[in-house]
């Protein structure tokens, strides 16, 4: 059954049952989970080794620097909420003037800075344990989160609620992979 959803529907409180939205969020998941694992290990396998992280530390940096490009969807959120507070007088969150746009954006932020989160601590405690030759995959990582934050909060304009689980999938799948791979290479280290 092909189910066409639009975001006024989702708005407006019109929408699927649970039952429909329970395969509107699984759709996606066959392709964005094993895709995403796919992609990066594609790019990984294509990636030229990176020079000047022979040690430990120098991989900690080399993942310090690559944070601020996996931030910038939580800065630009940031920056759209600014701006949408200024322009609609909505500068006390507390007097619930906000519009329902501003309150998206709003729920945006919060879930990717969670998520960032959880992406810093992993890829912070990956970075020192990896070889000079695995540490391609910290900039591999960081452009993949940077990418799923971006559908995630398009998702949210173009399906609602429902729109967003590419952008959750992918972003559950990157954040799953770098805490199983900090777990392994912890018991490895000695």
């Amino acid at each position: 059954m092909r189910f066409a959803f639009s975001y006024t529907r989702a708005m407006s409180g019109e929408g699927p049952d649970k039952a429909e939205r329970k395969q509107i969020i699984l759709r996606p998941a066959w392709i964005t989970v094993p895709g995403t694992l796919a992609v990066i290990w594609l790019a990984y396998s294509l990636a030229p080794a990176l020079s000047g992280v022979d040690d430990p530390a120098a991989r900690l940096a080399l993942a310090a620097r690559w944070l601020v490009v996996a931030m910038l969807p939580y800065v630009v959120v940031c920056l759209v909420i600014a701006g949408i507070r200024f322009f609609e007088g909505s500068h006390d969150p507390m007097r619930g003037e906000e519009s329902h746009r501003l309150q998206v954006h709003r729920l945006a932020m919060q879930n990717t800075l969670e998520q960032f989160v959880w992406f810093s601590i992993c890829l912070l405690a990956v970075a020192p344990m990896l070889t000079p030759a695995e540490a391609r995959l910290v900039p591999i990582v960081c452009v993949v989160f940077l990418v799923a934050r971006f559908a995630y909060w398009r998702g949210y304009f173009r399906l609602g609620s429902l729109g967003r689980s590419p952008g959750v999938q992918i972003t559950f799948t990157v954040n799953l992979f770098l805490l199983t791979l900090a777990l392994m290479l912890f018991f490895r280290s000695p």
